[in-house]
């Protein structure tokens, strides 16, 4: 009896053991189930820029809006099945001229990758880049459309290659949402971007947790954005102390600063004062008669803008102004008692009556624009029109002012009563006699 009951009591023991090392095993292989769940807690918002410098062309030729096109076609293709995503564009209702500030919509609401990829690629196809980038709004109205009862993560990755061209500050709204929403990040790419742009979209990750991608074709943007799915939110430290911001080269109409989030003026810059000590924060700064947003002030840091400026030989007396590219809003102007205008670096039009003359203004780079001049000598008081092949009017000379910069082109001038065609090269003086 007594072997009997020992050889049981072994018999139990083996049994128990092997169920152990059995468990362990399992334990070993399989993904933990708080594993699984965390990866499935949470939802991907992506958002698309479809304003107007979406039409702009990237080094090899290709419009940037038909790059993006291929990216998010290969993201779909590649995301997992199971991936809850929705996809939301702006920019591509409105024309510019409406000057749309809630120029919006979600496309493709929340669904699983394999539910929302034919959705998405065909609400990609008709997009038509041409109107805002109203970014503040658009984050917005991003993080609505999480479903309020929603306790994981809450992505957003936004391409964008432009600057904020509406009202408010897209990085102090960014952090604002970040901080009523502690599962919210936001993911920046800038595809193509400016200097400006980009310190935007870095600020605008930054204070959320996120990251700033760059990309400068179809095959990085893919890449990125299937990079920023995968992303983890990190830390967001409060910044607290005093740091400096420093303009670089202020022009004569100085720099006012104002805060991102209650708009209160806080200071100025200029040629006497260049540098100014601030709180930890984020700042608008104008420059010229526009706004440098989104400027980022650390703690025990310089933060430094550098603008780009602007000269016209020969200007004219009543002056050029200098136009955003994509919103045709004046940012300046050069005329011969101006003959510098500090400018925010990016994109511009500069004008002469109705002709645009396009420019590219790089950080602390003066843009020397050599216009060619028409001049008729003894002029008619009642002026002689030039016009282009098509017949616009483009300026006219006359006894009072005999002489008009424009840029290089083709053109025509009529001259008692006779219509000569020419053509005007950069810098080049044109002159007819009567």
């Amino acid at each position: 009896m007594k072997n009997a009951a020992i050889r049981l009591r072994w018999k139990g023991m083996r049994i128990v053991f092997s169920a152990v090392l059995l468990l362990v095993m399992l334990l070993t292989v399989l993904p933990s189930t708080s594993s699984a769940a965390d990866e499935q807690a949470k939802m991907i918002e992506l958002i698309l820029d479809a304003s107007g410098s979406m039409n702009g062309k990237l080094q090899g030729g290709e419009r940037k809006i038909d790059a993006a096109r291929k990216a998010v076609s290969k993201l779909m293709k590649e995301l997992n099945d199971d991936v809850v995503m929705g996809f939301r564009a702006y920019g591509h209702q409105s024309p510019r001229e409406k000057h749309d500030c809630q120029d919006t919509e979600i496309l493709v609401p929340f669904g699983a990758a394999k539910q929302n990829r034919d959705k998405v690629a065909s609400k990609m196809k008709p997009l038509s880049a041409q109107g805002y980038t109203p970014i503040t709004w658009v984050l917005g109205k991003a993080a609505e459309d999480f479903p309020p009862e929603f306790k994981g993560q809450r992505i957003i990755i936004l391409v964008s290659d432009g600057k904020e061209t509406c009202e408010g500050d897209p990085c102090a709204t960014a952090q604002s949402l970040a901080r009523n929403k502690v599962e919210l990040v936001i993911h920046t790419i800038g595809f193509g971007v400016d200097e400006v742009t980009k310190q935007q979209l870095k600020c605008i990750a930054r204070v959320t947790g996120g990251k700033y991608f760059p990309a400068q074709d179809a095959m990085q943007l893919a890449e990125v954005l299937n990079e920023a799915a995968g992303t983890a939110k990190t830390e967001v430290s409060e910044q607290k102390g005093e740091g400096w911001l420093e303009v670089r080269g202020a022009d004569l109409s100085g720099n006012k600063i104002t805060r991102a989030d209650t708009g209160e003026e806080v200071g100025k810059l200029g040629h006497t004062k260049s540098t100014i000590k601030l709180q930890a924060g984020i700042y608008n700064v104008t420059v010229g008669k526009a706004v440098w947003k989104s400027v980022e002030v650390k703690a025990g840091e310089t933060t430094v803008l550098i603008p780009g400026y602007l000269k016209i030989e020969h200007a004219s007396l009543k002056g050029h102004k200098i136009l955003d590219r994509e919103t045709g809003q004046e940012h300046g102007s050069v005329s011969s008692l101006k003959g510098r205008a500090a400018l925010m670096p990016g994109e511009y039009d500069v004008m002469f009556g109705k002709l645009a003359w396009p420019v590219t203004i790089k950080a602390g780079e003066t843009t020397l624009l050599k216009p060619g001049t028409v001049e008729v000598e003894h002029a008619h008081y009642r002026g002689h029109a030039i016009r282009t092949p098509g017949g616009e009017v483009v300026a006219s000379v006359s006894n009072t002012m005999n002489w008009a910069p424009l840029p290089p082109g083709t053109y025509t001038i009529e001259i008692d009563g006779k219509k000569l065609s020419f053509s005007l090269k950069e810098g080049e003086d044109k002159k007819f006699q009567r």
